[in-house]
C-alpha cells in the first residue's frame, strides 16, 4: 500500500469498502487528531448496523459517513460569508478565516455533514485532507485504516484494486468522474 498519490491528478476519489470496516473508529481518530479537533464534532463518522441476524448468526456491519464533497454541494451557495468552498479537484471545504459559525450550511447539507466546533466556533467537516492531498499524500482517514477499508486515490487505481475485491463497495468522488458521470 502506498501513500503517495500523483499531485497532477485532479480526479481522486475516496473509497469506503464497507464490507472489511471492523468498527475500530481509527479514521475517525486520525481525522480528528489531523485537524486538531477537540471531543464533540465529528468530520469523519463511523455507525454502527446491527445486530442483526444473518443466517442464524448475529452480524453487525458498519458505515463511513463523512461529506460526499458533492457535484453541485448545497453547503456553499448557502454560505453568506464565502467560507464554504469547492476546489477545482472537487474538495469542498470551510475557510476557518471566512466562517461566523452560523451554521447555515449546515442546514443547508441535505446529509447534516457540518458540524459547528463548540471549542472554537467554526465549522468543522471533511475538507477531504486538502493539505495532505496537496503533498501528495492521502487523506489520514485512508492511510490510519488498518483493514484497508478506505483506499485513496485516481479512479483508475482504485477501480483496479476494487475489480480484485469481491465485496461490496461504496465509492465517494471528490469529483466527477471522467465522461461527466458521478461516482
Amino acid at each position: 500500500m502506498t501513500q503517495h498519490i500523483d499531485r497532477k491528478l485532479k480526479k481522486n476519489i475516496l473509497l469506503v469498502d464497507e464490507s472489511r470496516c471492523i468498527g475500530c473508529y481509527g479514521c475517525a481518530v486520525a481525522c480528528k487528531m489531523e485537524h486538531d479537533l477537540p471531543a464533540g464534532p465529528r468530520p469523519y463518522k463511523v455507525l454502527r448496523l446491527g445486530p442483526f441476524e444473518k443466517e442464524g448468526d448475529l452480524s453487525m456491519r458498519f458505515a463511513a459517513v463523512a461529506c460526499f464533497h458533492c457535484d453541485r454541494p448545497s453547503c456553499v451557495p448557502a454560505c453568506p460569508t464565502g467560507a464554504m468552498q469547492k476546489r477545482e479537484d472537487g474538495i469542498v471545504f470551510s475557510d476557518f478565516e471566512l466562517c461566523i459559525g452560523c451554521q447555515t450550511c449546515a442546514a443547508a447539507c441535505p446529509f447534516g455533514v457540518p458540524e459547528l466546533n463548540p471549542a472554537t466556533g467554526k465549522i468543522a467537516k471533511c475538507d477531504g485532507c486538502r493539505d495532505r492531498v496537496d503533498e501528495g499524500l492521502w487523506p489520514a482517514c485512508a492511510l490510519k485504516c488498518p483493514t484497508g477499508a478506505l483506499r485513496f486515490g485516481s479512479p483508475r487505481e482504485v477501480v483496479r484494486e476494487v475489480r480484485t475485491r469481491t465485496a461490496v463497495t461504496v465509492a465517494r468522488c471528490f469529483t466527477d468522474v471522467e465522461g461527466g458521470e458521478s461516482c
